[in-house]
């Protein structure tokens, strides 16, 4: 989704509908590399328009639209197409952040 970032981006989307084989339920990602910065979870219906979605902390159980630390997070995806980690805020480091779909 992110790799080796090191300035504001979209990075990549992950689809979470496949309409052969099933959709996806949820989706668990593992940021590293924040320092400063700030992920901004996104989902889209259509591939164009996206909005903020609330993504649970693993480590607080604490609900929020952005990361600002490193971390595993998840969220369940229902009915959403494609979600990104938007890199909306950049300070420093080098980012990653890997997803991981669940059925």
């Amino acid at each position: 989704m992110q790799v080796a970032a090191t300035a504001t981006g979209n990075g990549t989307a992950i689809e979470t509908v496949d309409l052969d084989g099933g959709a996806v339920t949820t989706v668990t990602f593992q940021v590293t590399g924040i320092s400063g910065d700030t992920i901004t979870w996104e989902g889209t219906i259509d591939g164009t328009n996206w909005a903020a979605i609330q993504v649970i902390s693993l480590a607080t159980g604490t609900a929020a639209t952005t990361a600002t630390a490193n971390g595993l997070y998840r969220v369940v995806v229902l009915g959403i197409a494609q979600i990104r980690a938007r890199i909306s805020t950049y300070g420093a480091g080098t980012i990653y952040v890997t997803g991981v779909a669940c059925a």
